[in-house]
């Protein structure tokens, strides 16, 4: 037998035409069958990640099946999330994709950049839904591979957005880099890079804020946030770190007035996995009750909106108080979905490379 590898080159180039609603689409499946799937079914698994650590690395191991219309496939994703000593950047990681009917391993890809644009899939659709559909000014923490694809795939999606600020710890030349990257794709827009020092005013003029750093302290104050702000935080991932202030959606927070920053109901990609892993949600002590996950919105067919009364309702909960948030801690399924986009697409063009295995 042989396996498929793909390498990051092989992986950028089958990404870099793929359009922001192409990608939506075959997320937008996955989640809707993860989130309506019977617990006890086979056919969708997402067991909750596992970890160890190294000097500079924390090894995430996230396995996982996926069923959808197009038939069902099982994968494991190894990410090493580097540590703040940790003299190297970036986010490597390595997905394996195994034969359904055999067992075998039918292809080892790259999967850091695909980390990015899974995630900013997910942020990209739930945008879509709750952000306001004339936003003019977005909004980035970061500037990895996340925040690049957060920043292209709702860049494809607003083309009313006319502004877009990156908040970086230092104007490194990795920020600079994406910065450029951006600008040869998006002509009509205006870039900045600032640091944190100066965020206030950015923040509050954002239509839509992606935090994409993995902080143990919130990057904003909620006072700051505008009244009709959509905020898509995906860098925290345990329960001791933070992006955001945790009193914008306790329900603790005193509510009294309209015009308070307190979001009541939250956007999730996975309520358990984001109940037991965000430290924001868990310091918070919000319930389950106050949150909903992206998958229930969706239409498994389409991966568009559901249009029925029941869907409304759950949108308008998110929405109550106009500014609306989407946490997302990354669950296996989603890779499972975009490497299959990707081995897929690799085998019909006859990228990559045919290892003897």
């Amino acid at each position: 037998m042989s396996v498929l590898v793909l390498s990051g080159a092989d992986v950028s180039k089958l990404t870099a035409s793929v359009s922001a609603q192409a990608v939506c689409a075959v997320l937008g499946k996955a989640m809707s069958a993860i989130s309506n799937h019977q617990s006890s079914d086979p056919a969708i698994q997402n067991p909750q990640r596992i970890a160890t650590d190294s000097d500079y690395y924390k090894n995430l191991y996230m396995p996982s099946r996926l069923t959808t219309s197009e038939g069902s496939t099982t994968a494991i994703k190894i990410v090493g999330v580097p540590k703040p000593a940790c003299p190297i950047p970036g986010l490597p990681a390595t997905t394996l994709v195994f034969d359904e009917s055999t067992g075998l391993t039918r292809a080892v890809v790259n999967a850091a950049e695909l980390t990015g644009i899974r995630t900013a899939a997910a942020s990209a659709l739930a945008s879509k839904i709750l952000a306001d559909a004339s936003a003019g000014n977005l909004l980035v923490f970061g500037s990895g591979t996340q925040a690049y694809y957060h920043a292209r795939l709702i860049l494809q999606l607003f083309p009313s957005i006319g502004s877009c600020t990156f908040i970086v710890r230092s104007k490194s030349s990795r920020a600079t880099t994406v910065m450029a990257r951006l600008v040869s794709e998006f002509a009509s827009v205006a870039f900045d890079l600032r640091t944190a020092e100066t965020s206030s005013e950015a923040v509050k003029q954002a239509d839509i804020i992606c935090t994409c750093v993995p902080s143990t302290a919130p990057l904003f104050k909620a006072e700051d946030l505008k009244a009709g702000v959509h905020i898509n935080a995906i860098g925290s991932y345990t329960p001791s770190m933070q992006e955001f202030p945790p009193s914008l959606i306790s329900p603790a927070t005193p509510s009294t007035s309209p015009s308070s920053p307190y979001i009541p109901t939250v956007l999730t990609d996975s309520t358990p996995a984001c109940l037991a892993e965000a430290g924001e949600l868990i310091t918070a002590q919000i319930p389950a009750s106050h949150l909903v996950e992206l998958g229930t919105l969706l239409d498994p067919a389409s991966g568009e909106v559901r249009r029925d009364a029941e869907t409304e309702e759950r949108i308008g909960k998110l929405r109550e108080r106009g500014r609306s948030l989407f946490k997302c801690v990354g669950i296996g399924g989603m890779d499972v979905a975009i490497t299959k986009l990707v081995v897929d697409e690799a085998e019909r063009l006859g990228l990559g490379a045919r290892v003897a295995f």
